[in-house]
């Protein structure tokens, strides 16, 4: 949009040349070329006012208002016969068409027209648009919570905006909307879907891989109860019993002793 600006900045300077001086033309004050040149030369002086820091061109009433003054005065000079010979069939540079299609240019990559054709969907729009910047002016340490219904309500009629109209949107629309969502999610940092997702995605991570170790741990603790289970289970023995093997042992030992 700014390059198209500086093209229009640059043509208007080549019109400023006189271009009606031949002298085979027949003396004939066509007004409406001149108009139109006055025309042309307001719109660009209008342009670098209107497209920083956010975009004001489309909604700004005079700058419309110029250009279809402008497109008026064009078909004016191109239906006079005596006006398009003069200054529209000269030769194959013609000064007057090109900066009317730089004009027409400007206005249909804007896409200006929606922006009148939807006039009260857009002065809705810009309203939730500059209570959503007072709010976050003055909440600017933490606007999350204060202003999370406001952005909402810009964010739900943006999308009403857009829907049916995705490529014809007005740029003063969708540049705000850029630049409130830049804010809100860059800048403060209050894209709560965001948040929430790592969240969700922090929580699941952390169960997983702690299950290997509560799997592991609830093994040992089932190992370890089987065992203790099973010693219970064993049968206590006291030292006499223990000795009775041994004294049987050498008992009979005597008596083979004896017998041989």
């Amino acid at each position: 949009m700014i390059r198209l600006a500086w093209k229009i900045s640059v043509l208007y300077a080549a019109f400023l040349v006189p271009f009606v001086a031949a002298d085979d033309l027949p003396p004939y004050n066509c007004d409406a070329v001149f108009k139109f040149e006055g025309q042309f030369e307001k719109i660009v002086a209008l342009i670098p006012y209107h497209v920083y820091p956010i975009y004001t061109l489309c909604t700004n009433v005079q700058f419309a208002k110029e250009y279809q003054a402008a497109m008026a005065l064009y078909e004016q000079a191109a239906s006079d016969p005596v006006c398009a010979r003069m200054n529209f069939k000269r030769s194959q540079v013609n000064l007057i068409d090109m900066m009317h299609d730089q004009l027409v240019s400007l206005w249909s990559t804007a896409n200006c027209q929606d922006c009148l054709d939807r006039a009260n969907e857009t002065r809705e729009f810009l309203a939730h648009f500059d209570e959503l910047d007072k709010c976050l002016t003055k909440h600017l340490l933490s606007p999350c919570d204060p202003c999370a219904e406001s952005y909402g309500s810009i964010q739900g009629q943006y999308e009403e905006l857009v829907r049916g109209h995705k490529d014809t949107i007005c740029v003063d629309v969708e540049d705000r909307m850029n630049q409130t969502r830049h804010r809100w999610s860059a800048e403060f940092n209050c894209c709560r879907n965001r948040q929430h997702s790592t969240t969700t995605f922090v929580v699941i991570a952390s169960v997983f891989c702690s299950l290997p170790v509560v799997f592991y741990v609830v093994m040992y603790v089932v190992t370890r109860a089987k065992e203790a289970r099973e010693r219970s289970r064993e049968p206590l023995l006291d030292d006499s019993s223990r000795d009775v093997p041994a004294c049987s042992g050498s008992a009979s030992g005597a008596e083979l002793d004896a017998g041989s």
